[in-house]
C-alpha cells in the first residue's frame, strides 16, 4: 500500500516560496509514492494556486516522488478532505499519510488529520513566518474547521467565508481551473518532469 504526503499551502502573499524550502528536506526523508500539494486560488494579485506555486519551487528541489496538485482547497480542512480524495482516486488505499504544516498551524492540522485521515496520518510541521492576525485568527479557526469537520453540511459555509475573507472568487481563472466535481470530489492535475 502507497505512501502519501500531502504539503498544505499557505497563503500565496506571505513567503510561500521559503514554507516550501523548509518542507522539501522533510519530504526528501520519506519513502513516499507521490505528494499531493494542497491550496487553491488564494490572492486575488494572483492567476495561480497556492498548489501551482509550490510546485514550481519544489520542482527546483526535488527531483521525486511524483507531485499532484490539489487547486480547489480554501482552508485546512479542505486540504485534507480533497487530498484524501485525490490519494485514494490515484491510489486505492494508502497505507500512510505524512501531511506537512508550518507550526502555527499544527494543532489544527493534527486535530484535522485524525479526524479526516485517521490513525494512517503522521503531522510534520516547520517554522514558518505569517502574519500577526493569522496567529489571532488561529485558535478560533482551529474550532470553527473542527466543527466543521464533524458537520458536513456546514462545508459550503465555511468555503464561502474563506472565500470572502481571502478576497477572492472562489473560481480560478478558466486556465487554472480544475474540474468541476461535488464537494468531496477530487480537483486535480499531475505535475510532469
Amino acid at each position: 500500500m502507497p505512501s502519501v504526503g500531502i504539503v498544505c499551502g499557505y497563503d500565496l502573499n506571505d513567503g510561500l516560496h521559503d514554507y516550501v524550502k523548509s518542507v522539501a528536506p522533510l519530504i526528501a526523508r520519506e519513502n513516499l509514492d507521490f505528494v499531493i500539494l494542497s491550496g487553491g486560488r488564494t490572492s486575488p494579485r494572483s492567476h495561480h494556486s497556492e498548489a501551482w506555486v509550490m510546485a514550481g519551487h519544489l520542482r527546483e528541489i526535488l527531483a521525486s516522488p511524483e507531485l499532484v496538485l490539489e487547486e480547489h482547497a480554501m482552508t485546512t480542512l479542505e486540504n485534507l478532505i480533497f487530498a484524501r480524495g485525490l490519494a485514494e482516486h490515484h491510489a486505492g488505499v494508502v497505507a500512510r499519510f505524512v501531511v506537512y504544516c508550518d507550526r502555527v498551524h499544527q494543532r489544527k492540522v493534527a486535530a484535522l488529520a485524525k479526524l479526516i485521515l485517521g490513525a494512517r496520518a503522521i503531522v510534520h510541521c516547520v517554522d514558518h513566518d505569517v502574519a500577526r492576525r493569522v496567529r489571532l485568527f488561529e485558535p478560533v479557526s482551529h474550532l470553527i474547521e473542527s466543527v466543521v469537520a464533524r458537520f458536513p453540511r456546514l462545508r459550503k459555509y465555511l468555503r464561502a467565508a474563506a472565500i470572502r475573507m481571502k478576497g477572492v472568487s472562489g473560481t480560478p481563472p478558466a486556465a487554472a481551473r480544475p474540474a468541476i466535481a461535488a464537494d468531496d470530489e477530487p480537483h486535480h492535475r499531475r505535475v510532469s518532469r
